[in-house]
């Protein structure tokens, strides 16, 4: 239930947002160069501006990201793979645009959740073709949000 109601919400401020250009500010190339993604709440939220003719692409990209993770050695990249949940909005955004939203619970304190150094670190040889598919799958780049509890609700 929880989830859902995030991602209703990630929908709204997508739909804001990315009609009012609000996070065109942050490109495709701001997206794939910014790190590190570490979130300072026990719950983060990643709002993922996809073209809609990527989103196989991208699809496919996250699907390496979630091998990644449930396949390292390390306890904190599997942990993160158990609390990282990634939806799709059904409806499309203004300018032929789908909305991915990545719900983080519980966040891995001090984890970075950048694509490209996890997929790096689990596929070096195979990277620089992920990391391409990846970044060519954006229109209006990605938005992290930390979440904070509202009590009452």
């Amino acid at each position: 239930m929880r989830a859902a109601v995030l991602v209703a919400a990630a929908f709204g401020i997508g739909v804001v947002w990315g009609g009012s250009g609000a996070v065109r500010g942050m490109t495709r190339s701001a997206t794939v160069t910014q790190t590190p993604r570490v979130f300072s709440a026990e719950t983060g939220m990643l709002l993922d501006y996809v073209k809609a003719g990527q989103t196989d692409a991208f699809e496919g990209a996250m699907t390496r990201v979630g091998v990644a993770l449930t396949s390292s050695a390390a306890a904190d990249r599997r942990r993160q793979a158990v609390g990282w949940k990634i939806y799709k909005a059904a409806e499309p955004l203004p300018g032929d645009v789908v909305l991915y939203v990545s719900v983080l619970e519980p966040v891995v304190t001090g984890a970075d959740y950048w694509v490209p150094q996890i997929l790096n670190e689990a596929f070096p040889t195979e990277v620089q073709t992920l990391y391409e598919t990846y970044a060519g799958a954006f229109a209006d780049g990605q938005m992290l949000l930390n979440l904070i509890p509202v009590s009452g609700l």
